[in-house]
């Protein structure tokens, strides 16, 4: 009899656990029922939004017939140089500069936020554990109590989910936006890559410009040495003035004072290189002792079409993908206005024996689906969709501005760069014929057939044509890196 009433039982308890289930799983079912209707039957509010960015660019440029118009293919586009020193300098730079070092990290952390951003999709689940010991007073108690229950404690442990289910799309959103932000950062940091570039390369054209002009004052200083020489010879035998002396001294000491200041327009560029390769000017200072001559200006430089300019800058891009992450947070703004949805749930033992801890008596459990609808809060989610409009169209404008800056710099720089050669080209005739003027003008004063007046004239116009020609010289050049650099360096 015994064991059929323990059946009785048994089975009796059986029937009320399947009886609570049932009753469980009804009230989930109608828990779930309004919000599975209103998921099915209300449109998705995270849908990206729709932006026309086709930017209205010409069709071709306005070019020399020095140009090309195949696909821009400058990788690397310094090693058109052929200037080993300048490849060398720019790997170290790639390698050591501090700045660039600075916006890895920035994409780096980019990279991370984004990243992170997707751990919201996922429920988040922690472990509690904890044992609580307490003791009551003794004298809050009437007499009649004894000291049996002043003491309690209870072991407690378990594990505690949560889940936001995403059904409005404001998780996908901020995720959609993170991610075009990091794009962003990337873009961002080939941008800086390809400035790094430029600026060593600006930097080392100058000082070598400055290094041609100190051989070009010193030749100059030599030449007129010697004529100085000749006009206090004439004087001594009678034949010249003091006056030819007087005035041959001075534009040899005034060539001769220039010296100073080139080699500290050449330190100058000398400090700049070390900060860009991340190093002290000490280092460097060996490497430029000899001076060597300016790199090829004649290039082939295809342009393309205005449009593989928006394509291949780096800065473009970059706009570009905040222009999408601006949109993006638009949807997570406006998923404000309808209500979230969340499962919190938790499993776990509580007993103040431990012995009896992994009873199934001691064993406890929650599930709580909840919805929440913020209703009014003092119109702050309108407020903060307006805010995400008006920072995307900021960003469309900062997008427009980017396209128009990008064409106009390379058309500018191909005009600089046509025009610059042209002046290469007259100004090697010019330095050509006032080396003749010169040398004519000696001969003459030698013969004392011409005044000193025309030997003065031809002095300084040798040294004011020479430096010009390699002035422009140094402005084809820098032309030439700023033209690769306008046209995006094909960066993939």
């Amino acid at each position: 009899m015994e064991k059929i009433s323990q059946q009785v039982e048994i089975t009796t308890s059986q029937q009320d656990d399947n009886c609570t289930l049932s009753i469980l799983s009804c009230k989930l079912f109608f828990w779930f029922l309004p919000l599975i209707i209103i998921f099915l039957s209300t449109p998705l509010v995270n849908a990206q939004e729709e932006i026309d960015l086709e930017a209205v660019v010409p069709e071709k440029w306005q070019i020399d017939s020095i140009f090309l118009t195949n696909n821009i293919t400058h990788y690397d586009w310094w090693s058109r140089f052929n200037d080993p020193m300048l490849d060398s300098l720019i790997n170290v730079a790639l390698t050591n500069n501090h700045n660039l070092q600075s916006i890895e990290a920035a994409l780096d952390k980019s990279e991370l936020v984004y990243q992170q951003s997707k751990s919201n999709f996922y429920p988040s689940l922690s472990l509690d554990a904890q044992y609580n010991l307490s003791e009551s007073s003794l004298n809050y108690y009437e007499e009649t109590s004894s000291d049996a229950n002043r003491t309690n404690g209870y072991l407690n442990a378990g594990l505690n989910a949560s889940w936001e289910i995403d059904v409005f799309g404001k998780n996908r959103d901020k995720v959609r936006a993170n991610k075009k932000s990091y794009l962003a950062s990337e873009a961002n940091y080939q941008n800086a890559i390809m400035n790094l570039c430029a600026q060593v390369a600006t930097t080392y054209f100058n000082l070598r410009s400055y290094q041609q002009q100190l051989i070009v004052a010193n030749q100059n200083i030599e030449s007129e040495k010697n004529i100085l020489d000749i006009t206090i010879a004439r004087y001594e035998s009678g034949l010249g003035t003091q006056l030819d002396v007087s005035q041959a001294k001075s534009v040899y000491y005034n060539t001769l004072a220039t010296i100073p200041r080139l080699d500290a327009y050449i330190t100058q560029c000398v400090n700049q290189l070390a900060i860009l390769l991340g190093t002290y000017p000490s280092t460097l200072k060996d490497s430029f002792d000899d001076a060597s001559e300016l790199p090829s200006i004649r290039h082939i430089v295809n342009v393309g079409i205005p449009a593989d300019v928006i394509r291949n800058r780096p800065d473009v891009r970059q706009a570009e993908y905040l222009i999408e992450s601006q949109a993006a947070l638009i949807g997570a703004a406006k998923a404000d206005y309808y209500p979230k949805f969340s499962i919190n749930g938790s499993f776990g033992f509580l007993s103040h024996d431990i012995d009896k801890f992994l009873d199934n008596e001691s064993r406890m459990f929650s599930f709580t689906p909840t919805l929440t609808w913020n209703l009014f809060s003092g119109l702050q989610t309108r407020k903060n969709v307006k805010i995400a409009e008006i920072a995307l169209t900021e960003s469309i404008d900062n997008y427009n501005n980017v396209i128009l800056n990008a064409i106009q710099e390379v058309e500018t720089e191909m005009s600089n760069y046509a025009n610059a050669l042209k002046t290469i080209e007259m100004g090697q005739q010019v330095v050509e014929q006032g080396n003749k003027t010169l040398e004519l003008s000696i001969d003459l004063y030698k013969r004392g057939l011409g005044t000193f007046t025309n030997v003065l004239d031809a002095q300084r116009t040798v040294l004011s044509d020479q430096n010009y020609l390699v002035s422009a010289w140094n402005s084809a050049l820098l032309s030439l890196v700023r033209l690769y650099t306008a046209l995006g360096g094909n960066w993939e």
